[in-house]
């Protein structure tokens, strides 16, 4: 009995170490984040290649009128509140932020991973944007008039590469555990997204191809933190 007992208090400091290493991140190898970012970009081109042979058409009026139908004063107010989200005036700085608070921590050349995905994204934004001229941007855009280009969401793209980056970065680390950071960031790029379908700035398949080229910024950066020594 002394034995067993002997065994059950020596084994609680392992379990509660094996339940705390559970709550975060083990390394995911470079390939496979290489690999996801590869599956992200694939989708990407699908999706801009429906866009531009107008097969998306029918479904994205029908979901535009949808959204424009539940308008509302307040939902107005939340999306316009979202859309510094998904600007470089704000998470750049961010990004910055954190890459300073990684290097107080002890990190290194890892501690630049958020702020790498935050110029890419930006870069990547205006260079698909403009390269991409397949759509413009809905009748309810300010710019409609203009033929500003509307695939992909940029606003999808920066937020969802910024934001799993910055999460993913955090829970290797063992800052925030893995669940509460990823579900924090599919907070934020949701509701910068849907801020801008719900303003009617973009059509739905714009938000999905901005948020694979998101997905395909943050593995690819994860994969860049993986690759570089601590």
């Amino acid at each position: 009995m002394r034995i067993a007992r002997l065994g059950t208090v020596c084994g609680q400091p392992q379990v509660a170490r094996d339940w705390q290493t559970k709550r975060y991140m083990r390394r995911t190898p470079s390939s496979a984040l290489l690999v996801v970012s590869a599956a992200a970009l694939l989708g990407f081109a699908y999706t801009a290649s429906l866009v531009a042979r107008r097969r998306t058409e029918r479904a994205d009026h029908q979901a535009r009128e949808e959204l424009q139908a539940a308008r509302g004063p307040a939902g107005d107010v939340a999306a316009e509140a979202s859309g510094p989200l998904g600007k470089e005036y704000l998470h750049f700085p961010a990004s910055i932020g954190l890459g300073l608070a990684l290097r107080h921590r002890g990190l290194g050349w890892r501690a630049a991973v958020p702020v790498l995905a935050s110029v890419v994204s930006e870069l990547l934004n205006r260079l698909v944007t403009h390269t991409l001229h397949i759509r413009v941007v809905p009748p309810g855009h300010p710019e409609h008039h203009k033929q500003k280009p509307s695939f992909p969401s940029g606003h999808a793209m920066e937020t969802t590469a910024v934001a799993l980056t910055s999460a993913y970065v955090m829970a290797r680390e063992e800052i925030v555990p893995a669940a509460p950071a990823f579900a924090v960031a599919v907070i934020l790029a949701a509701a910068s997204t849907i801020g801008r379908l719900y303003l009617d700035r973009h059509w739905v398949t714009d938000a999905v191809g901005g948020s694979l080229l998101g997905v395909a910024v943050a593995a690819a950066s994860g994969a860049a933190y993986e690759a570089v020594p601590s």
